[in-house]
């Protein structure tokens, strides 16, 4: 994810002589060997929040009626911020990021929120990025239809991520408008809510068109559906191995015609759920298993 140094999150300062732009990595102080590390500039990465983000910690423990993240202008109108903050948190939602409305501290044009004043402004960057990945929407803020740099950032990562946007004023910004849905207020906004969100797009588009080239370059791009298909058998066969000692559940749908498509919608469901039953963050695993594959080809 990337972090802009500007006057769009709430704890940037306008600066007309600071943009400086972060890359947030893979992490590189994990166990990775120097190689795989070298590998992991060259393909698309994942950000992952060191540790769960909390609301304030004096908000009462119930069931949240939904998790948010508040995006947009921090610096602007920030009693209207504070009271819509505070506003979800009486609705019973929790919100992710940021952790509080409280400045407390500025460094170099970098303002702390309360509990941040230990965290570097690329971590806190990276961990509201993160956040937005797992909330149910995101509400913008926009007084005077305003939105920064860094919050148009977030607006078209939340977009690209399917997470829907909401705001009480549309963005002056022709091109920001078609992305964001206005709504009178949070009150009215989870009154219609609907129970379940749509479901969104997984984002393997540009890793999909990575492994293309990779198959082109490894020769078998040429292989068909059949080639494919017992490949992955095989594949699945040697999962079954891994998984025998566990409970197996046995799941019948109603029959319907076979169509490739909705079958390989299946398979790939399946998988999905298999690695929330593991508890794996799939796109981590085929990431790090795709470096593995790298290193054995003696890709570096």
């Amino acid at each position: 994810m990337i972090a802009v140094h500007e006057d769009s999150m709430p704890r940037r300062k306008s600066s007309d002589d600071q943009k400086l732009l972060f890359f947030p990595d893979y992490d590189k102080a994990s166990v990775m060997t120097p190689t795989r590390a070298a590998l992991a500039n060259a393909l698309p990465s994942t950000i992952y929040a060191p540790e769960p983000i909390r609301s304030d910690a004096d908000a009462p423990a119930r069931e949240s009626a939904c998790e948010i993240v508040i995006s947009g202008t921090f610096r602007k109108d920030v009693e209207s911020l504070r009271n819509i903050y505070e506003e979800f948190l009486d609705l019973g939602c929790t919100v992710l990021s940021p952790s509080s409305i409280s400045i407390v501290s500025e460094h170099d044009g970098f303002v702390f929120m309360k509990g941040e004043e230990r965290d570097t402004p690329e971590a806190i960057e990276a961990r509201h990025l993160s956040a937005i990945q797992n909330a149910q929407f995101v509400w913008l803020h926009t007084p005077e239809g305003y939105v920064g740099p860094t919050a148009a950032l977030e607006l078209g990562f939340a977009h690209a991520a399917g997470v829907p946007i909401y705001t009480k004023e549309l963005p002056k910004d022709q091109a920001l408008k078609s992305f964001v849905q206005v709504v009178s207020s949070p009150q009215d906004l989870l009154k219609t809510l609907p129970r379940y969100s749509e479901p969104r797009v997984p984002a393997l588009k540009a890793f999909q068109e990575y492994y293309r080239r990779v198959a082109l370059e490894r020769g078998y791009a040429s292989e068909g559906p059949k080639d494919c298909l017992l490949l992955m058998v095989e594949e699945v066969g040697e999962l079954a191995r891994a998984l025998r000692k566990r409970e197996k559940l046995m799941r019948h749908g109603p029959s319907h015609d076979v169509d490739e498509a909705n079958e390989l919608a299946d398979v790939f469901l399946y998988v999905v759920h298999m690695a929330n039953v593991l508890g794996l963050d799939l796109g981590r695993i085929v990431r790090d298993k795709e470096l593995l594959n790298l290193e054995k080809l003696g890709a570096h």
